[in-house]
């Protein structure tokens, strides 16, 4: 999730930073997610806040309310859209979550899309959303490629999967349960699992077939990988 963040042997690694995702390709990872939020003149960076208080100690910097050039200024730690998929250049799966609603920031979609034109959705990146709504704004992608994120809502968010006609369902894998996982088969939906953060439930999520597994301890759990699951 966001990365390879936390503490290293060198220092301590930000997420959704280059570095995070450095750390991945140089690890092997499949894939990574990151979040994305447009700054006040429509750029698409990547970050998970609202603001640049949690990381970065200044609360005062919010992106929607920010120039790129003058977040770039402030905050150069913090990516453009251009550059992680220029890092990437396709050696690892993209997971985009989408952290704002198509429906108050009006064009919303449209400074995000031309960037993935030379992508194929499903196959090089997806796009993910704790509101299903939000990912309604993208015409131009297939629903396929669509993954609803459920946290303590997983009813509602498989309702609304199945409603909008969605590609995927990711949760934690406490909640979707081994009925659940069937039922989703069947449909022909993808399922990914989240808050794994031991080798033991993360040798349970892959002996159950689940597609994707989403964590924040990707290092650690990945070298606790069979070779031929990685």
């Amino acid at each position: 999730m966001r990365g390879a963040h936390g503490r290293r042997g060198d220092g301590r690694v930000l997420e959704n930073t280059l570095e995070a995702f450095e750390v991945c390709l140089e690890s092997g990872v499949w894939g990574a997610e990151m979040d994305i939020r447009l700054t006040r003149d429509g750029e698409p960076v990547v970050h998970h806040d609202a603001h640049c208080g949690r990381l970065f100690n200044r609360p005062d910097i919010v992106v929607a309310e920010t120039r790129f050039r003058d977040l770039r200024q402030a905050l150069p730690q913090i990516p453009h859209l251009d550059e992680v998929l220029q890092l990437n250049a396709g050696r690892m799966h993209l997971m985009l979550e989408i952290k704002e609603s198509w429906r108050l920031r009006s064009g919303l979609p449209q400074p995000i899309t031309p960037w993935l034109q030379s992508l194929t959705p499903g196959t090089d990146y997806h796009l993910l959303s704790l509101v299903p709504d939000h990912l309604e704004g993208f015409k131009s992608i297939p629903r396929s490629a669509f993954v609803d994120v459920a946290e303590g809502n997983t009813d509602e968010i498989l309702r609304l999967n199945r409603d909008l006609g969605h590609g995927a369902i990711a949760g934690s894998f406490a909640l979707i349960g081994a009925k659940r996982l069937r039922h989703l088969r069947e449909e022909g939906r993808k399922v990914g699992t989240g808050m794994v953060e031991n080798p033991y439930v993360l040798n349970r999520e892959a002996n159950r077939g689940v597609d994707w597994v989403f964590t924040d301890n990707i290092l650690q759990l990945h070298r606790a990988l069979p070779l031929q699951a990685k």
